[in-house]
Parts: C-alpha cells; sequence; structure tokens
C-alpha cells in the first residue's frame, strides 16, 4: 500500500513539473499582443508596424520589428529561462506613437528572464522579478498552396520593353 501511495506521489510530481517547467516551443513567427499590462493596439494606418519576433530556434536567433525599426539578435532557453542576447536594431525615427511603443518592447526584450505558454500560441514573457512584460501570439502561418497561387497569379499589367 505504501509503495503505490509512494508511486503515485512520484508520478503526479513529475507530471506537475512537467508542466510547471515544460520548455516552449518558440520556432515561429510571434505578434507582440501586450507589452507590460497595456494591449498592442494601433489604427489601421499603422498596422503594418506592429511588433513581432520571429524565433528561429535552430540557429539560436531572433529577427523582429519593433514598431519602427528591425531588430535581429540571438537568444538563449534552458528550460523556461529565456535570454536575448546582442540585440542590435535599424535607427529610424517614426511616429510618436510609434517610438513610444518600440521604447516599450524593447524594454520588455532587454527584462526578459523567463517565458511560459499561458494557452495554445500564446507565449507570457517575464522579467527577473516575474512580472509580465510582453505577451506573444503565434502567427499563422502561411499556407504554401496560398502562397503558389499568389505566385503564379497573372499581373495586371505588362510592361513591353
Amino acid at each position: 500500500m505504501k509503495k503505490t501511495i509512494s508511486a503515485i506521489a512520484a508520478t503526479a510530481a513529475a507530471v506537475l513539473m512537467a508542466s510547471c517547467c515544460a520548455q516552449p516551443e518558440l520556432d515561429g513567427t510571434w505578434t507582440v499582443t501586450a507589452v507590460g499590462s497595456e494591449q498592442v493596439s494601433l489604427p489601421d494606418s499603422l498596422a503594418d508596424a506592429t511588433p513581432f519576433i520571429e524565433f528561429n530556434v535552430e540557429e539560436g536567433r531572433i529577427h523582429g520589428n519593433t514598431g519602427c525599426n528591425i531588430m535581429n539578435g540571438s537568444y538563449s532557453l534552458d528550460g523556461n529561462r529565456l535570454t536575448f542576447e546582442a540585440v542590435a536594431t535599424t535607427m529610424m525615427a517614426g511616429p510618436q506613437e510609434l517610438m513610444e511603443l518600440e521604447s516599450k518592447v524593447l524594454n520588455a526584450v532587454n527584462n526578459a528572464a523567463s517565458v511560459k505558454e499561458t494557452a495554445e500560441g500564446v507565449l507570457s514573457i517575464s522579467d527577473s522579478e516575474g512580472n509580465v512584460v510582453m505577451e506573444l501570439t503565434r502567427q499563422a502561418e502561411e499556407n504554401p498552396a496560398d502562397a503558389e497561387q499568389t505566385a503564379a497569379a497573372p499581373a495586371d499589367t505588362v510592361v513591353a520593353l
């Protein structure tokens, strides 16, 4: 009886540890949907500037948009511990709203200490004190068939030289 209870307790502990500390799957492109406690909400005219982070797991690299500028760098993930390293950005100015958003995104990147998947396709990045600094939502992957149809579509204008 004692052995059965011990085995059940050990199994439950292992399942609990695996679920709380499981390394999230980062590969792919993630839209920044919140920075700190603020949701990212841009007017339609600035929708193309929505920040994102693309994780390349194979190379340990990131690429993204901070609102105004492009960022590139590397990252390391050990369990749920996440750190961004050697992140560099272009240095273009933009509308004040995007400059403020960019500052918040870069601050979150610089303070990242851990990551966990809080829901299907949603990542929560926290600082070393456990405060959520950024929330990311996985972007849907482009269907290769759609890309082929777009590439094969006839051009609207033909220019003869």
